[in-house]
């Protein structure tokens, strides 16, 4: 994987300013892809701080009948469990105009992520990649979609899609189906949403290049093929 021109770092005031921000840029790399090809993919992050990115975009005048929205990772729980992602892109995204997107889920109800990686990664096969949009969030040990520190992910991952055991604290202790760096780095748009001045100093090391097996986040930040655009409020 080819490395881009650096990031680009956006900052705000704060995360209701930032959340205008996202949704307009996620909305423009949508209205660009479907000018251009009729049809558009957008590729989300859990967690509660794109939430009110999430509820000004839902709002956004675009033909969303040709928009696919799926998740860059799931927590394998059901979509009624309060650590889904699923739920919250439910209740916040696909609502108002962005109702009629087209919603393709990673949890599908098996024991295991493991068990239902070969069906996940069929039902992924139907959608146009590259995606045109991802936007991806951080957490405080630098990791993001579910690639963790520690974990050596592309001698083996090379579908689009991947079983992830349970994580280290302070993560959500459920195991997870991510998205692999061959689907998300290929992206026509790369989005780093992230707020609270708890991950500025891991920002700070991210935005360095180095160990991308110490923070997997710096695989967003330097070797996705398009600029990867930091959107950052305390």
């Amino acid at each position: 994987m080819g490395g881009n021109a650096g990031p680009v770092l956006h900052r705000a005031a704060d995360a209701a300013s930032l959340a205008i921000e996202v949704a307009q840029a996620v909305e423009a790399g949508l209205r660009e892809a479907l000018a251009e090809r009729g049809r558009a993919t957008l590729v989300v992050s859990g967690g509660s701080t794109p939430v009110p990115m999430w509820q000004r975009l839902s709002m956004a005048e675009l033909d969303w009948t040709h928009v696919t929205i799926t998740l860059a990772d799931e927590r394998w729980v059901p979509v009624d469990d309060p650590a889904s992602n699923e739920a919250l892109v439910r209740r916040h995204l696909l609502r108002n105009e962005a109702a009629w997107a087209r919603w393709v889920p990673l949890y599908n109800g098996m024991d295991t992520p493991e068990a239902a990686q070969p069906a996940v990664e069929s039902r992924l096969a139907t959608i146009g990649w590259p995606a045109d949009v991802v936007v991806l969030g951080m957490g405080g040990d630098g990791h993001t979609a579910s690639w963790f520190p520690g974990q050596v992910m592309d001698a083996v991952w090379q579908a689009h899609c991947a079983a992830v055991g349970v994580p280290p604290a302070p993560n959500v202790p459920e195991p997870r189906m991510t998205l692999t760096p061959r689907t998300l780095l290929d992206a026509r748009h790369m989005l780093l949403h992230l707020t609270g001045a708890d991950k500025e100093l891991v920002l700070a090391r991210a935005l360095t290049p180095g160990n991308t097996v110490e923070l997997p986040v710096r695989r967003a930040l330097h070797e996705s093929k398009a600029v990867c655009h930091v959107y950052h409020a305390p």
